[in-house]
């Protein structure tokens, strides 16, 4: 693979780890999630090893007949859980002011999180979106859904403003099974409008997980000269002494943080704030040893 956002050291950090849904989705297969549903689907997926207590009707018998070993029919609806994964490909998300963008670090957790749920054989969904939906892959749990995840990351770039509260309720009237959403963005948006979109994906029964991506210079403020600031998703533009307004854009960005924060535990989603100075493997990887300690 030569796409951008392949990371073999990256996902070899993480690879062995598992993401595991917390709360009841639509899904069945080895138990790692709840499922309130059972049964099979007409879209033929894969094989695994029989295992006592499955259904004798799904043992593959040309499979038996040639190795003469039991398995079983893997179908599309037989996967743990269906998740899609929110990427904001918003102006905002292009700042940096280190070697990776907020938009590329996005990018590589993107492409983390689907390599690890596609190894659990989970059905893994992306949408690309600014002010409205760009791209959207429907979940599947082929092998292949993989390399068109990371085809469509290497081809989302930043143009428009954003709008995420409407991409969320949008893509909630999409999604017609419970299952996971993670959304990957800096959030920098009407914070009751998003609290607003995160609730309609509750009130559907997903699980949501926040990651809440910020570049190290706008959570530490870092500048001491003479800097000509430029608003990212808009025309305006000032120049101003960054000393006379670190104090209050530091006691502005901890409100905003702590707001999102607080609509996500309100409304029971999983809020996690990254640096993009932090390595975004380390990042992850130190959030689902977290997660399941929780449990």
């Amino acid at each position: 693979m030569t796409q951008k956002y392949f990371d073999p050291e990256g996902l070899a950090r993480v690879g062995h780890m598992e993401l595991v849904a917390r709360q009841v989705v639509e899904g069945f297969l080895t138990g790692r999630h709840r499922s309130p549903y059972h049964g099979f689907s007409v879209e033929y997926l894969d094989h695994r090893p029989y295992t006592p207590g499955d259904d004798p009707r799904a043992i593959d018998w040309k499979i038996l007949a040639r190795t003469d070993k039991y398995h079983v029919k893997l179908f599309e609806d037989e996967t743990n859980l269906r998740a899609h994964i929110l990427v904001d490909c918003s102006k905002s998300m292009a700042f940096k002011s280190g070697d990776l963008s907020k938009l590329g670090y996005a990018s590589y957790l993107a492409a983390a999180l689907s390599y690890l749920m596609l190894h659990q054989n989970d059905a893994v969904g992306l949408v690309l979106f600014d002010s409205e939906v760009r791209q959207y892959l429907p979940p599947k749990a082929r092998k292949t859904q993989f390399r068109r995840i990371l085809d469509l990351l290497d081809h989302s770039y930043s143009k428009e403003d954003t709008d995420v509260g409407a991409v969320l309720h949008d893509m909630a009237e999409r999604i017609p099974r419970r299952g996971l959403v993670v959304l990957l963005s800096d959030l920098i948006d009407d914070e009751e409008k998003i609290a607003n979109g995160l609730q309609h994906f509750r009130h559907n029964g997903h699980e949501v997980i926040v990651i809440h991506i910020m570049d190290d210079a706008e959570l530490t403020f870092p500048y001491d000269r003479l800097t000509r600031f430029k608003d990212m998703e808009g025309v305006g533009r000032v120049t101003a002494n960054p000393k006379s307004l670190r104090n209050r854009y530091l006691t502005r960005i901890n409100q905003f943080i702590d707001g999102i924060k607080a609509a996500c535990f309100e409304r029971n989603v999983s809020y996690h704030l990254a640096n993009t100075k932090e390595p975004y493997d380390q990042f992850l990887a130190a959030y689902l040893e977290k997660r399941s300690r929780l449990g």
